[in-house]
């Protein structure tokens, strides 16, 4: 196909189609962030015509608060996403030496993140002593919390959550099991594209900011799903080109 063309004009081209690739993806990203945006502002709206309807201390007034709480806490959460995609491509971020236990302690006792309900939920633990990992804070809570979120959101009522930090050599990861329901083999195909439209109604935007923080730190998120269990992982490392082996195996998976 490029026969004859020098290698600038190779060069050329191949920028071109990146450039169109970008935005393209841009357009689609931004189509998305609209509709989870009306979609948000809707609930809260409702909400509002609703509290003006009904007598406080009603059962359909308390509906209503409930409405826009979960109304604002969307919106919140998709602008703070927002601002990540925004910043992809601008100032590098700021990384600083962490404990990263404390950190997750501290992120799944957020009531912004995680209610407290949930939180009782969740058990951490270190599989070896830890050092202090190097990470932007703002990136790391935007792909946790996501993470967390969706851990809690499709684990099975009543089960756990179980966070696990660990590391081996310089390779620091972050395991999140909940016992959901398998992933289907089509959906794992194109789990981290924005877009891809969840059992639950997601759009597919916190995977894909979870995946794109993760990046943006050196890090990669990859998981694994079985019929007991679904694992995500946040691997943060230098130089390694396996990351996969990080993930459990079937054994820790079923356990």
């Amino acid at each position: 196909m490029n026969e004859g063309l020098t290698k600038t004009e190779i060069a050329l081209l191949e920028a071109l189609q990146r450039e169109r690739i970008l935005l393209q993806q841009r357009d689609w990203v931004s189509g998305i962030i609209l509709h989870e945006l009306s979609n948000a502002v809707t609930v809260v709206s409702g909400g509002v015509d609703l509290i003006n309807l009904v007598p406080a201390g009603t059962p359909a007034y308390t509906t209503a608060l409930q409405q826009l709480q979960h109304g604002s806490a969307s919106l919140r959460q998709l602008l703070a996403g927002l601002r990540v995609l925004i910043d992809s491509t601008g100032t590098p971020p700021a990384f600083e030496a962490v404990n990263i236990m404390e950190f997750a302690r501290e992120l799944a006792a957020d009531p912004v993140l995680v209610s407290r309900e949930d939180n009782l939920r969740v058990r951490l633990e270190v599989r070896q002593p830890q050092v202090p990992w190097r990470i932007s804070p703002v990136l790391m809570r935007h792909a946790l919390g996501n993470l967390l979120r969706n851990a809690i959101r499709y684990s099975a009522p009543g089960s756990n959550v179980q966070v696990t930090i660990g590391r081996r050599g310089s390779r620091h990861w972050i395991h999140l099991r909940n016992q959901g329901p398998k992933i289907p083999p089509d959906l794992q195909r194109r789990l981290f594209e924005p877009g891809k439209k969840s059992a639950r109604g997601g759009m597919g935007l916190g995977l894909y900011i979870a995946q794109t923080c993760a990046e943006r730190m050196g890090g990669r998120l990859c998981f694994g799903s079985t019929s007991r269990c679904t694992v995500f992982s946040i691997v943060m490392e230098d130089g390694a080109d396996d990351v996969l082996s990080l993930l459990p195996k079937s054994a820790d998976l079923a356990s």
